[in-house]
């Protein structure tokens, strides 16, 4: 059962994205407000996907922030849900990802058109000066920001000692000097890593999780702020994934 729940999800997820972006590719033409229309499509799309094939939905702990602020949503990364579905929930906020995607066959033009911040990881400070020009621009066009503090998808229950949160969030943060919304979620028990597998089984409630958790104002030092981020986060994942058992 898991296999066939698996199959039919991802032959959605793919061949569904694949003749969404071929043919909304005009779009890119159009206002940065229709591709977000596009994005809320397809995340509506992939939302009942999960519930048809999955039986999984998705409940949201705490407030959304409104359009009308900017600010920076710190987003733990376990799966490439939170990359699909956070983009849509939290209005098209202008994510940084790593420069690589950009050249994906189509989906990085979309990525580009969206307003996303791209790195290149081996430049280290080149890298950090060029996402915090991107950043200040951002800010000054009305638009948040999303980003994932470890840097990559890290495996639910794994600790942060091991996967440590790296600096590029904070930097963001110092650059920016908005607030930073913490996000915790458990959808890397339905969807891991690198994996054909679903597993709605591993979901008690039947539902992805995501909270929205305490802003952090703009201010604190570098230290100050890596640990807190990392305390809050780390603190509303481990519980949200622990009330699955």
């Amino acid at each position: 059962m898991i296999f066939l729940r698996s199959l039919l999800f991802n032959i959605q997820f793919y061949l569904g994205t694949s003749i969404l972006v071929t043919i909304c590719l005009p779009c890119l033409l159009f206002p940065r407000e229709v591709v977000i229309f596009v994005n809320k499509i397809w995340c509506s799309i992939m939302t009942k996907g999960m519930k048809w094939w999955l039986n999984t939905e998705i409940k949201v702990i705490g407030q959304i922030p409104s359009k009308k602020r900017v600010v920076i949503y710190a987003i733990k990364h376990q799966s490439a849900w939170e990359t699909v579905f956070c983009t849509h929930l939290f209005s098209m906020p202008s994510i940084v990802l790593k420069k690589a995607l950009i050249f994906l066959p189509v989906i990085g033009l979309y990525f580009l058109r969206a307003g996303a911040i791209p790195i290149t990881r081996d430049q280290g400070l080149n890298a950090l000066r060029k996402m915090g020009r991107n950043a200040k621009k951002a800010v000054k066009e009305n638009r948040s920001m999303m980003i994932f503090p470890q840097g990559t998808r890290v495996k639910p229950g794994i600790s942060s000692k091991e996967k440590p949160y790296l600096p590029g969030v904070f930097f963001l943060y110092s650059q920016a000097k908005v607030p930073v919304i913490p996000v915790a979620h458990n959808a890397g028990l339905l969807w891991p890593k690198n994996s054909f597998f679903k597993y709605p089984n591993r979901l008690r409630s039947k539902s992805v999780t995501i909270q929205i958790l305490p802003e952090i104002k703009p201010g604190l030092s570098k230290q100050e702020f890596l640990t807190k981020l990392e305390n809050i986060i780390e603190t509303a994942s481990n519980k949200l994934i622990t009330l699955e058992k």
